[in-house]
């Protein structure tokens, strides 16, 4: 029995998150295990272990321990199947027992290629993983209850793997189930509280990301009490990280800086390294709002550096950007070029990237230009470099706010107005005012005035999306980005108006041409997206 206690002593230990203290206990208790002959325990170590190396990104550990289980239970299908006798007389478990247990360590072998399918991006696969787990429709009453919580804790893996690589629409139908399921047990069991921390945490960063602080902060508190309650300092500490990223996104500097420091020792401690990364990115965004680019730099380079370590592209991609920011601060605008080059070359060889990180990130790149136009003393100098500005930063601008108006929930569009296009319709306006280009500043002024066009279809798919509207993600998969910037022709309409759409051209006084013709060309080229309805133009003068 002193095995077995020592098994759920590890497994305590490791929801706690003090996997170093569990991982040296369950290595201790090979030997003995061996020499009493239990596979059965074995296999709950090689659980355990493959667990504990899942979450602190020592992914080759999961596989050794994914690989050890069904090679066990392999040997134990060859002797139920004949084709082992000579280790049938070794088998001293019945056949029920057997079965049991090879129910029990399929579903945690699944479990452990589910999450580590999801933590290398490789989500068709892990949703194949989890699709594997959930339909194991094997009876054994007394293992339903492990089964329904290691689901949960797969979805939760997926879901989050999901939004790390900007997927955050394709997670939304996870988190429902997470939600429901979290929100569902009776609490007191600890795995099911340490379900409610991890789900509530990372639910709460979904929301965070897409736009629903208000949603966020209860789920953030409600986790953050319940690890308290257990005493685990990991878990508090990262619901109190989320609730600092809460607090930056409403402007709350202060507090932001407040609880981003009070939660760090632990995160630290805790060793997880994606943690640990968006802890110092943050950091070096309270200390570039501070202007304090020397250590504003220093904390990008130490977040930089460790998600080099874990191989993590598209957080590289967006940390260089962050990094070039301190680079404008300080006039080097061609190191900060250099950055975003190196940031592009990442996205390029990204497989899931979508148009809107690539329009964000000319944006940004007609921001170093813009910077560099009104340091520059020369007027005919700066306003090259303006015009140039302008040729990243008005396409970019005009693409994205197309899906703006595609949204016809009220909430979710205002939402993409504010976290995603407001910002760059902003920088799009102040280059061609500081270019000193009227006639540019009147369009987009008419651009801005113009409502939507309607249609009278409902848009399911979009409907399904736009609920997820934020300022740091793309939302939607690339078939449905295309129907959304598409729209439909106001001549196909037909009665009732239930749809918003996508601008047509428009034309502001009969002597003129449509409007902005030439940067909603550039945006429909670089982005593979009709931003200009169907249909005949506006005119927009009285």
């Amino acid at each position: 029995m002193t095995i077995v206690a020592d098994l759920e002593r590890a497994r305590h230990l490791s929801l706690a998150a003090n996997e170093d203290a569990a991982k040296d206990l369950l290595l201790s208790l090979i030997p003995a295990i061996e020499a009493a002959d239990r596979d059965d325990w074995m296999l709950e170590v090689y659980a355990q272990l493959g667990q504990l190396y899942l979450v602190r990104t020592a992914y080759n550990g999961t596989e050794e321990s994914v690989s050890r289980i069904r090679e066990c239970l392999a040997t134990y299908a060859e002797v139920r199947a004949g084709t082992r006798p000579d280790l049938a007389e070794q088998v001293t478990m019945s056949d029920a027992d057997v079965d049991h247990m090879t129910c029990r360590y399929s579903r945690r072998a699944q479990f452990l290629q589910t999450g580590l399918a999801a933590a290398h991006g490789d989500h068709e696969a892990a949703e194949a993983a989890l699709l594997v787990l959930t339909d194991d429709a094997t009876d054994y009453p007394d293992l339903a209850v492990e089964h329904r919580r290691y689901i949960t804790f797969a979805r939760i893996l997926c879901a989050n793997a999901l939004c790390d690589d900007d997927l955050h629409v394709q997670s939304l139908h996870l988190w429902e189930k997470v939600i429901d399921a979290i929100d569902g047990a009776p609490g007191g069991d600890e795995f099911d509280d340490y379900l409610f921390v991890l789900g509530g945490t990372s639910y709460g960063r979904f929301c965070v990301e897409t736009g629903r602080l208000g949603e966020a902060e209860p789920w953030l508190r409600r986790a953050g009490a319940r690890a308290e309650a257990r005493g685990w300092a990991l878990g508090t500490a990262r619901t109190q990280f989320e609730r600092a990223t809460v607090a930056w996104a409403v402007g709350d500097r202060a507090l932001a800086q407040h609880l981003a420091h009070e939660s760090y020792p632990a995160i630290a401690e805790g060793l997880r390294a994606h943690d640990v990364s968006r802890c110092w990115l943050y950091f070096g965004l309270i200390a570039l709002s501070i202007e304090e680019l020397d250590d504003a730099e220093e904390r990008f380079g130490h977040a930089e550096r460790h998600w080099r370590e874990i191989e993590k592209p598209l957080h590289i991609h967006r940390i260089l950007l962050q990094r070039s920011w301190v680079d404008i601060f300080r006039g080097d605008f061609d190191v900060a070029r250099k950055r975003t080059e190196e940031a592009r070359e990442l996205l390029d060889s990204w497989p899931r990237h979508s148009w809107l990180q690539y329009a964000r990130l000319h944006d940004h790149v007609g921001s170093i230009w813009r910077a560099d136009a009104l340091a520059d003393a020369d007027p005919d100098s700066a306003a090259v470099k303006l015009e140039r500005a302008a040729e990243l930063k008005v396409p970019a601008a005009l693409a994205v706010d197309s899906v703006r108006h595609a949204i016809a929930d009220a909430d979710a569009r205002m939402r993409w107005a504010t976290h995603v296009s407001a910002r760059m319709l902003a920088g799009a306006f102040a280059v061609a005012s500081e270019w000193g280009n009227t006639e540019l500043v009147s369009q987009l002024v008419e651009y801005h005035s113009a409502r939507g066009t309607f249609s009278a279809e409902p848009d399911r798919e979009s409907a399904e999306w736009t609920d997820t509207a934020t300022a740091a993600v793309p939302l939607e998969t690339v078939d449905e980005y295309a129907l959304v910037a598409a729209g439909e022709s106001p001549a196909d309409a037909g009665s009732g108006l239930t749809r918003l759409g996508p601008l047509p051209a428009l034309q502001m006084d009969p002597s003129s041409g449509a409007i902005l013709t030439h940067y909603r060309a550039l945006a429909a080229e670089r982005y593979g997206r009709a931003v200009t309805a169907v249909g005949p133009t506006w005119a927009t003068w009285p």
